[in-house]
């Protein structure tokens, strides 16, 4: 299947509306935050707002010409507010996309995240199935 054929795969399941029961489901999605503001993290936002299991409550960005913005919707904020997200929000899990995306935080904060338990989980926009791998690595 053609990546355009896909994009509009995507769209359409995006438009569709659910029934109650599944429209209650969606509402209790698992929050969880993005950390980076490039490219392949917007490729993650796009997913996960078509999820029916997680939603991007936030991402993270420390250049201050972005903090307050927008990004499809969702917020953006610098790394030392995940703490509170977290506390506020029940965050599933920190995404990123490459390893350097999480220098961002200050030791204290990393410290805080695994105290909590909330796990840095890698993502790549490419793989086919986020939401079966971000479930699978919260569950190991």
């Amino acid at each position: 299947m053609s990546q355009r054929a896909l994009r509009g795969l995507r769209q359409a399941l995006c438009q569709w509306r659910p029934g109650r029961r599944a429209e209650k489901a969606m509402r209790e999605r698992l929050p969880v935050v993005v950390c980076g503001l490039e490219y392949a993290h917007y490729r993650l936002l796009t997913h996960f707002a078509c999820s029916t299991r997680y939603k991007a409550l936030a991402v993270i960005d420390d250049y201050p010409w972005h903090h307050g913005t927008q990004v499809e919707g969702i917020r953006v904020y610098y790394p030392s507010e995940v703490p509170s997200l977290v506390e506020r929000h029940g965050v599933a899990a920190v995404v990123y996309c490459d390893a350097d995306d999480l220098a961002v935080f200050a030791e204290e904060t990393r410290e805080r995240l695994a105290t909590w338990g909330v796990p840095c989980v890698r993502l790549s926009p490419d793989d086919e199935d986020i939401d079966a791998v971000l479930t699978s690595r919260l569950t190991h």
